[in-house]
């Protein structure tokens, strides 16, 4: 086999096969813009909000390795937020400690925990030569208004200490409704810290922005720096006679429009990033084993991935479980 075609590393060991790439999208580009502003600024928090699917873990997993790699000093950290019928500080705090990889200790108060806690951020942020910390709060539509008292508390208590938190909460439609609630009830000392700055964060929207996010596989490279693409990866031959991703942009932005008109889905087209990876990996996978120099991704084809997807079938289930929440 030429040099050219020969693989760099073995499909099992590629990102791509593992799922464990991650790709811009528009959206994470504004809420790269916005977190960048929150720092410079010293805006201490942000409310990122979205349908569910839309790609919004996936985003903050893309942040948090762009942070570290343009502001290494930085400590960043993230928390899945889940709902409990009885929120309990203890619980929080210790969730927040995992965060940090310092685990809570069994039975202890919480006050020893919050100490712990901010003990830990202080070390690590002395280490690094950074006071700012930034906190990516998933799912965060499951807070209570007590767990924003808590993190309130812990914000004024890392101010006392010379550290500055900022905070990014993300999550569902909700998170707007807790700011109205939090509004009108005069808690302004939880919207000013966390909710000031608001970003609507979507999936891909247009047939521009699907070219932009497929050139992402054209250009991104495994290993770095070794000029393997990963279309070039899973197609050698037909890269090297000229394929390239992006350019089946407008053909794969058709085949979801046509999929959500054929299932008579409603709203415009806005394809979560879940299902729109889920198609482009499909498609450079499935083309791997067929790669030749007159290899071609026609209209059918990408239909084929679009049904791969499984994006109808995940909105089909979506509106089932509204119908049943709402009984409509």
């Amino acid at each position: 086999m030429s040099k050219d075609l020969q693989r760099p590393v073995p499909l099992d060991e590629h990102p791509l096969r593992r799922r464990t790439y991650r790709v811009p999208t528009p959206s994470i580009a504004a809420l790269r813009t916005l977190v960048d502003e929150c720092l410079f600024l010293y805006i201490s928090g942000a409310l990122v909000h979205g349908r569910p699917r839309m790609g919004k873990s996936y985003a903050i997993d893309f942040l948090r390795l762009d942070l570290e790699h343009r502001l290494p000093k930085l400590s960043v950290y993230k928390i899945r937020c889940t709902r409990s019928q009885f929120p309990s500080e203890n619980a929080f705090f210790a969730a927040l400690l995992h965060a940090a990889k310092h685990p809570a200790q069994s039975g202890a108060s919480k006050a020893a925990l919050r100490g712990r806690l901010v003990h830990k951020l202080r070390q690590v942020a002395d280490a690094r030569g950074d006071d700012r910390i930034v906190l990516f709060a998933d799912e965060a539509q499951n807070l209570r208004e007590i767990e924003y008292e808590w993190l309130r508390e812990l914000h004024d208590e890392l101010e006392s200490n010379d550290l500055r938190l900022f905070t990014f909460l993300v999550g569902q439609v909700q998170l707007l409704a807790q700011k109205s609630a939090l509004q009108a009830q005069d808690k302004e000392q939880i919207v000013a810290r966390f909710m000031v700055e608001e970003l609507a964060f979507r999936g891909i929207a247009s047939v521009e922005e699907c070219t932009a996010v497929l050139r992402a596989y054209d250009l991104g490279e495994y290993p770095a720096g070794s000029g393997w693409s990963y279309t070039r990866y899973c197609v050698p031959r037909a890269h090297a006679a000229g394929l390239r991703l992006e350019e089946s942009g407008p053909r794969l932005w058709r085949a979801f429009e046509d999929a959500h008109l054929k299932a008579a889905l409603e709203g415009r087209v806005e394809i979560p990033m879940k299902y729109f990876t889920a198609a482009a990996e499909a498609a450079l996978l499935l083309s791997s084993g067929r790669d030749s120099e007159t290899l071609s991704m026609d209209a059918a084809f990408w239909s084929d991935m679009v049904e791969r997807s499984r994006y109808v079938m995940a909105r089909h289930a979506g509106r089932s479980m509204l119908s049943a929440i709402t009984g409509r």
